[in-house]
């Protein structure tokens, strides 16, 4: 099959597949959060002086013309939002999270910046915002229309539009639990290859693409670090998953000084796969 034909079907599919595995894993009392708990806002937060976040910055800047427009897809707390808007003259905050935005609010109140727009909803929703450069940050893995959301993306562009993407499947350091915990491997979302992929089917690429290697990712403190290890694969407490995970736990993480991270010499990076706007 080409290309042409297969690049929004793959993605379609593999959303489906790692959503039925996931429903199908979990445990009957699992409960999904109906927003971010508060130690994960703190990894969407901007100035934690990780090198990877700076190197990120570094290549957005470089994107965005003097005292030009940034829109940000999927915010977060402000990680890119604010240090963006300490050279940009006006930055779009999409963030369809009250929790999320509070931070991101917060932030950007303590350092004095005022140029922020923060905007409650979710980027298909959205009309009549353009930017010099629209970046939609870790935010496609789920969803199951790809073509819409990327279109998009072009259309609201005038310089730049960028996707940033795991090169590898999200929460990949991770794959170990699923078959310590669910006896399954861990089907995989889509991820960089399959973003490449997409824009390229529809016109706008090959884009260009940014490699940028990540730090490793803390979980916090054994009890927090197990709050989001339930999350992520979908355990509820005192169940037989639960107890499987704390085995797992004690295989695959150490603990350095009091905060857990995962025990795995694997090189993570993300990719910044950028275009310049076709419009349609």
């Amino acid at each position: 099959m080409k290309l042409s034909d297969s690049a929004t079907a793959q993605w379609r599919a593999m959303v489906e597949a790692h959503q039925a595995q996931s429903q199908r894993l979990r445990d009957p009392e699992w409960r999904p959060h109906r927003d971010f708990a508060p130690p994960s806002v703190d990894s969407f937060r901007a100035d934690r002086g990780r090198a990877d976040d700076t190197c990120i910055v570094d290549v957005l800047r470089g994107l965005l013309p003097p005292n030009g427009t940034f829109v940000d897809v999927g915010a977060g707390a402000g990680r890119f939002a604010i240090p963006l808007a300490r050279s940009a003259a006006t930055v779009f905050a999409i963030e369809p999270s009250e929790t999320m935005r509070a931070a991101l609010a917060a932030d950007a109140a303590e350092a004095g910046i005022t140029n922020v727009q923060l905007i409650p909803s979710q980027w298909e929703a959205i009309t009549g915002v353009s930017g010099d450069l629209v970046l939609a940050s870790h935010v496609v893995y789920s969803l199951l229309d790809i073509e819409p959301f990327v279109r998009r993306l072009d259309t609201a562009a005038r310089a730049w539009a960028a996707v940033l993407a795991f090169e590898k499947p999200p929460l990949s350091w991770l794959s170990g639990f699923w078959p310590r915990v669910h006896d399954e491997v861990r089907l995989p979302a889509p991820h960089l290859p399959q973003v490449i992929d997409v824009v390229t089917q529809l016109g706008f690429g090959p884009p260009l693409v940014d490699l940028i290697e990540v730090e490793p990712f803390d979980l916090g403190p054994p009890e927090i670090a197990r709050e989001k290890l339930r999350r992520r694969l979908y355990v509820a407490p005192n169940s037989p998953a639960d107890r499987r995970l704390s085995t797992a736990m004690d295989e695959l993480l150490e603990n350095h000084g009091g905060v857990l991270v995962p025990r795995t010499d694997e090189t993570v990076r993300v990719g910044l796969a950028r275009w310049t706007p076709r419009h349609g």
